[in-house]
């Protein structure tokens, strides 16, 4: 699992415990509840592994895809008007 992925399922998991003692009136520990779901995360995301690889592949897929502001405008040719857009923006700044 991603690290960031990790991060949100562990936040969840947080979450879900806080929700068990708030519901459980305070009788239900609520550090062993987190540490024994911490460590039945991975053995809960094994059934769903092929799924998983399928989504990570496609963000990969989505992201190679994606072209950042300067490449995109350096492919379309808009170069010049953004050296005079931000000199521009400079001499207004200076005056």
């Amino acid at each position: 699992m991603r690290d960031s992925h990790r991060v949100d399922a562990e936040r969840l998991l947080v979450t879900a415990v806080e929700e068990e003692v708030r519901r459980s009136g305070g009788r239900t520990d609520g550090a062993v509840l987190l540490a024994r779901a911490r460590a039945a995360l991975d053995t809960l995301a094994e059934p769903a592994a092929e799924e998983y690889a399928a989504y990570t592949r496609a963000l990969d897929e989505a992201a190679a895809g994606q072209q950042t502001f300067a490449q995109r405008y350096a492919r379309e040719g808009a170069g010049t008007p953004l050296l005079v857009a931000g000199v521009a923006a400079v001499a207004a700044a200076v005056a």
